[in-house]
């Protein structure tokens, strides 16, 4: 009875474990707009800009890095809190789809959970995004990669 407990035992730690190892992330992505900017027309390449992004980078060159079963959460603001940058779609360009369909639809942030890897490949998307949910839609094209490759 004693070997059994201890059995029982060793597969619920191992279960645990194995939780902790494969724990899931959130990941926030967050879009910051010069609001100005765009509404005289600059390029959203170069009026917006991604909280964490290199400087010597641009918009298109920017990689989330993800794992399968990770939920990347797409948010906007804008550079002085004049206005709300609300993500209205996440849409599949090229690549491996990393997620379950593609387009992911949301109206003032979008939520996709990870269910495939790119195999050290990027998943290109469009972000689509409005100022205070109005007027001109906007887009960038940045990347995911999926499986520390």
């Amino acid at each position: 009875m004693k070997n059994q407990k201890r059995y029982y035992l060793s597969i619920l730690c191992a279960f645990l474990f194995t939780g902790i190892i494969y724990a899931q992330d959130q990941i926030g992505v967050t879009l910051r707009c010069d609001v100005a900017a765009l509404n005289e027309g600059e390029d959203p390449a170069t009026a917006c800009r991604f909280v964490d992004q290199d400087p010597s980078m641009t918009t298109k060159e920017y990689t989330t890095y993800a794992e399968v079963g990770d939920t990347i959460i797409w948010k906007g603001e804008s550079t002085d809190g004049s206005a709300a940058i609300d993500i209205k779609k996440i849409k599949y360009e090229r690549g491996t789809n990393v997620f379950n369909k593609t387009d992911l639809d949301g109206t003032t942030t979008v939520v996709g959970s990870i269910v495939k890897k790119t195999n050290g490949k990027d998943y290109t998307y469009t972000i689509s995004f409005k100022i205070n949910n109005t007027g001109k839609m906007h887009s960038i094209d940045p990347k995911i990669r999926v499986g520390g490759d």
